[in-house]
This record gives C-alpha cells, sequence and structure tokens, in this order.
C-alpha cells in the first residue's frame, strides 16, 4: 500500500523539486494518452497530479508535508483548517486565514498566501484546467484560404527556377503546381485516415490513481484537501472539449518534427526574401547580403529569430503555424500551483523556445542538428525533452485534418524551392569573383613555390655529401654561380642568292618555350573575359534598378558581342530596347533569346506585345 506522495509519484523524499515536476508530468502524459474515460480515473489523476504540485513544489508546504510524514509528529499545518470553516450546528467557527494560523504556532509562513483573497485549501493547476480548442478550429474555411496561397507560393517557386533549369512554360509550370498540390492533398488523406487509435493506459495505474485520491493515508489523517468547485468545474470543461476534439498525449514524434520544419520554412523565406530586397535597395554590399542569404549563414539566422517568433506566436494566439497545421496544441505550466507568480507563462515559453535552438536545432548548425535527432526523437516517444523540462510543457495531439496536412506539406515544398532557386542564383553571381580570388591565390603561391624550388635547386651539395657520392663513382655537379641568361634576339638569316629567287628567311628559335607565354596570355586573357562579363551583368542589374536603359542597351550590346552565343546576353538586350521603348527594333535580339533560350515567358510576352496590331 502506498502511503504518501513520494511513492505514488514513485520518488524519493529527497528528490529535487525537477525530479518531482518530471514524475507529475509523467503523471498527466501516462492519463491524458486516452480519450475520456466513463469510470473518471483521468480527470482523478489530473486532480491528483494538481494536489501534489501544490503540496511538493511549494518548498514551504513541502517542508511541513515532510515533518508530518514522521511517526509522532501528527498533522503538519499544511493541512490545517483554513478560512471559514463549518462548526457543530449552526455556529461557525473562525480559524483566520493560512498566515494568521501558522503565525501563531510559531511556524514559517509561505509567502504565496495573501490576506486580501480568501485562501484556498490547496489551489490547483490552472493549466490543466483550461479548455483546448475545439474541433472546429481545423474545419474553418480559413485552411482552404491558407492552402490556396501555400499553393501560390509553389507556382511561384516552380516559374521562377525552372525556366533556367528545365526550359519550364508557363502553361507547364501550372500544370506541375496542380500536380503537386493534388499529390500533397492525396497524402494527406491517406495519413489522416490511417492515423492509428490511442491506447489505454496501463491497468495496475489505472487502479494506483483511485488509491492515491481515495486513501487517506497519502494525506496523513483524514479528510483530504479538496480543491474549489470552480476550478473542478473548469477542469470538466477540459475534458468534454479534449474529449470532443480527440486530443491525447501519445502523439508521433515526427509530426512535432515536421510542424517545426514548417515555422523554420516560413522564417526562413520571409528571413530570405528580406535580405534580398534589402540588398537591392543598398547594391554597394552585395557580398554582405550574398554571404548572409547562404546555406552556410541563413539557418543560424533563421534558428535565432524562431526563438522569439515562436514565444510570441504561443503568447499570443496559443499556437505556432506549423503546430496547429500538424494538429498539435501545447499546455505550459503544467506543475506549477495556481497561487504561484513565479515562473509566468512568457518565461517558460522563452526558456522552452530557448532550448529547443541549443539542444533541438544546434543553433542552425545543420550536421549536429542531424546527428541529434534520433536522441531528440527517442526522448519525445519515451520520455520528455529538454526543452519540455525546461517549459514545463506537455505537447497534445489531435487528430489529423487534410486541408491542414496538406497546407504544410505544400508550405515546405514551396519554400524549399525557393530557397534552392535564390542559392542558385547567389552562386551564379559570385562566382565569377570566387574564380577570380582562387586563379589569383593560385598564382601567387605558383609564383612562390617556383622561386622557392629555383632557389634550391642552384645550390651545390653541400661538401660531406659530395664525398659520398664520389665515393659511390655518381657524378657530382660543381657549383657555379647563379647567372642571369638572356635569350639572344631572334635575328633572320640574310637571303643567300641560289642563282634563282631568293630564300625566305628563317627565324632563329628563342630560348624560352613560346608554349608557356602563349597559356599565360590565354589565363590572362580567360580571366578579363570573366571579369568583363562579371561587369556587365552588374551594370545591367544598376541601370534596370535605376531606369536608366539607355545605359542598359549599351551594356547589353556590349555583351552581345562579346558573348555571341549566350541567350541570356541578347535576353537582357531585346528587353532593355523593348522597355525603353525601341519597339519593333528589339524584335532581332528578342527573337535571337528565344532561338538559344526556348520557352522564356517574359520574352515571349514582350514579342507578343510587339507584334500585337
Amino acid at each position: 500500500m502506498r502511503n504518501s506522495l513520494y511513492d505514488a509519484l514513485e520518488v524519493n523524499s529527497s528528490s529535487t523539486t525537477d525530479g518531482i515536476k518530471a514524475a507529475l508530468r509523467a503523471v498527466v502524459r501516462r492519463f491524458w494518452a486516452v480519450p475520456r474515460d466513463a469510470s473518471g480515473d483521468t480527470e482523478e489523476a489530473v486532480r491528483f497530479a494538481a494536489l501534489a504540485a501544490a503540496i511538493l513544489v511549494d518548498p514551504v508546504r513541502r517542508k511541513d508535508y515532510n515533518a508530518a510524514l514522521n511517526p509522532g509528529v501528527g498533522a503538519g499545518p499544511w493541512r490545517l483548517p483554513i478560512g471559514r470553516q463549518a462548526g457543530s450546528g449552526d455556529a461557525t467557527v473562525d480559524y483566520g486565514t493560512h498566515s494568521q494560523i501558522m503565525a501563531e504556532i510559531g511556524a514559517e509562513v509561505s509567502q504565496l498566501s495573501t490576506e486580501a483573497v480568501e485562501p484556498k485549501a490547496l489551489p490547483g493547476v490552472d493549466a490543466l484546467s483550461e479548455p483546448l480548442p475545439d474541433g472546429s478550429a481545423w474545419g474553418s474555411p480559413l485552411l482552404w484560404a491558407a492552402f490556396t496561397l501555400a499553393w501560390l507560393a509553389l507556382w511561384f517557386a516552380l516559374a521562377r527556377p525552372f525556366p533556367a533549369w528545365f526550359k519550364l512554360s508557363l502553361l507547364q509550370t501550372l500544370l506541375a503546381a496542380l500536380g503537386a498540390g493534388v499529390a500533397a492533398l492525396a497524402v494527406s488523406l491517406w495519413l489522416s485516415r490511417s492515423q492509428k487509435v490511442a491506447g489505454s493506459a496501463a491497468g495496475l495505474s489505472r487502479l494506483a490513481i483511485i488509491k492515491w485520491r481515495r486513501e487517506s493515508s497519502i494525506f496523513i489523517g483524514t479528510p483530504p484537501p479538496q480543491h474549489d468547485t470552480a476550478w473542478i468545474f473548469k477542469l470538466r470543461l477540459m475534458e468534454l472539449t479534449r474529449s470532443a476534439s480527440g486530443f491525447v498525449t501519445s502523439s508521433n514524434p515526427w509530426r512535432r518534427f515536421s510542424a517545426r520544419l514548417i515555422d523554420y520554412a516560413l522564417i526562413a523565406v520571409g528571413l530570405h526574401g528580406g535580405i534580398w530586397l534589402v540588398d537591392q535597395m543598398v547594391p554597394v554590399l552585395d557580398e554582405l547580403f550574398i554571404l548572409a542569404r547562404s546555406v552556410f549563414i541563413l539557418p543560424t539566422l533563421v534558428v535565432l529569430l524562431a526563438i522569439p517568433a515562436e514565444a510570441l506566436f504561443h503568447r499570443l494566439f496559443g499556437n505556432t503555424p506549423g503546430h496547429w497545421l500538424m494538429s498539435l496544441q501545447l499546455v505550459t505550466g503544467i506543475t506549477r500551483p495556481a497561487d504561484h507568480n513565479e515562473p509566468d507563462d512568457r518565461s517558460l515559453l522563452w526558456a522552452r523556445s530557448v532550448r529547443v535552438a541549443w539542444s533541438g536545432a544546434a543553433m542552425g548548425f545543420w550536421p549536429a542538428a542531424l546527428f541529434l535527432l534520433p536522441r531528440n526523437l527517442r526522448l519525445a516517444r519515451n520520455t520528455e525533452t529538454d526543452w519540455e523540462s525546461s517549459g514545463d510543457s506537455v505537447v497534445m495531439a489531435r487528430p489529423l485534418t487534410a486541408p491542414a496536412l496538406a497546407t504544410g506539406l505544400v508550405i515546405l515544398l514551396g519554400s524549399t524551392l525557393i530557397l534552392l532557386s535564390g542559392w542558385r542564383r547567389d552562386y551564379i553571381n559570385a562566382w565569377p569573383a570566387i574564380v577570380a580570388a582562387t586563379v589569383a591565390t593560385q598564382t601567387a603561391l605558383t609564383g612562390v613555390f617556383t622561386a622557392g624550388t629555383s632557389a634550391t635547386t642552384s645550390e651545390a651539395p653541400p661538401v660531406a655529401m659530395q664525398k659520398t657520392m664520389q665515393s659511390r663513382g655518381a657524378p657530382v655537379e660543381v657549383a657555379r654561380p647563379n647567372i642571369i641568361i638572356i635569350p639572344p634576339p631572334v635575328v633572320p638569316a640574310l637571303p643567300v642568292a641560289t642563282g634563282g629567287a631568293a630564300k625566305q628567311p628563317t627565324l632563329v628559335s628563342p630560348a624560352v618555350s613560346s608554349a608557356e607565354a602563349e597559356m599565360a596570355r590565354l589565363a590572362n586573357a580567360s580571366r578579363a573575359r570573366v571579369a568583363r562579363i562579371d561587369s556587365y551583368v552588374k551594370q545591367g542589374e544598376v541601370a534596370r534598378r535605376s531606369g536608366v536603359y539607355g545605359g542598359l542597351q549599351a551594356t547589353c550590346q556590349r555583351w552581345t558581342q562579346d558573348q555571341p552565343g549566350n541567350g541570356e546576353a541578347w535576353r537582357c538586350l531585346g528587353l532593355a530596347q523593348f522597355q525603353g521603348g525601341a519597339g519593333r527594333e528589339a524584335l532581332p535580339a528578342l527573337r535571337q533569346a528565344l532561338k538559344l533560350e526556348m520557352g522564356d515567358a517574359q520574352v515571349e510576352a514582350a514579342v507578343l506585345s510587339i507584334l500585337r496590331p
């Protein structure tokens, strides 16, 4: 038979407060893993958790309870009558407030008691009695509006990068986006219908919770402290909404992982677009902005920005977009008594978000985050993760909704394509500078190593080594001073008369091979050409942003002369002439661009606009 709250929670009396909180969350998680049962055992378990939290989480009440557990001590002051209690007959006896009673007996007074409000016997946990959202929250028509916006973002992602990759036309991108949307809906319908029904709690635990709540020995005397009626009514209301919506705590960890990916994807797309917009307004720091939105820096910025964003969303709306689409709900303050002011919900949500960023996402360093993923999934399935402990939270899940799940899948696909397209464009723009820097570094290193090698080979071997080589019969090269050999000039041979026409003059071959000079000339020409084309691109972007189409035409004209087989150069020239009002003069350049790169929607629209009567 269990005789104390410690025995009921299967912890020691010397356990830390964090250990007791973890045991209390385990009780809540175990009995919320099933829908509402007719016997009311789940409700009894939640009431027990609230009662145990009110006693053992408060240091003063826990000290009184530990004193009452010792034989001969008797009833502890934590269980003394509080407020106005009914006496014999019609008379009532005023025992005073909790603080007054504790002061009269000379015991330590809890700082949680107040004189202004009539104290409760042992207040419960408010978070456990807050009603959860009902099923209509996931059946709103706004879900289809969200799905439409996500599909438009997916179509935009397909229309932007794929003309440069697979040469898709506008109609092909629409068909691809429709196919992806239909596939997401089909997968969502299959996943929402193939969910497993949550199993029941263990039979021994179900019987034990009844003993915990109803046996008088656990409270060190009779009667046990009672909750106020209003709190019990709120708890029963939560149980009704939980049963109607199908909320349970036995959620699939992959759903929680997918929800976090959706939140990160939304933040990443917004952050990438914001950096790109600032880059367009301040083109001077182009390289710095490209580095900020690169695959190396952007994940860290996303995780750092997700800390305040997640805490703010939970504070204002009670959930994040990703958790809402994955039909998840977060409940914080599980083991905090109602008469405690600290930590508040804001502190708990912030601590939870920080722990997620640190121990879950590894601050955006994705190799480490992937290494930690199996551990976090295992903890989420079996016990609890670090951020649940720091945030004093429990994640509840309801059955998936097909429109919400499809919206999440489309968001993930569209954001992935948008980010890949942006990273590819930045790579193309930054590649000439990377090549130029690499060539310059290689040239400098080659010059250093060549000079060192020449100095080393020109030196004679030491005397001891010379003697050793002579004893072995090997020839020894005598050291000679370094002499700079100047190649003779190329002198044409004089023509020699042979009784007829004079022979053609013969050139004397130089001492230095002309092949190396030719290779150096070609390398210099290639570097100059790359730098020249890079300048064309940058000048074109500046001219396009400033609206100076005359300068843009001149730049694109030089680009076509330098690269006549580049469709992007002819596209630049044709669109610059068309936007500058040249009209039919732009047709040759536009047709050449379509000939080299077919399927460009913007070029086709410009041609149709010119030819339209």
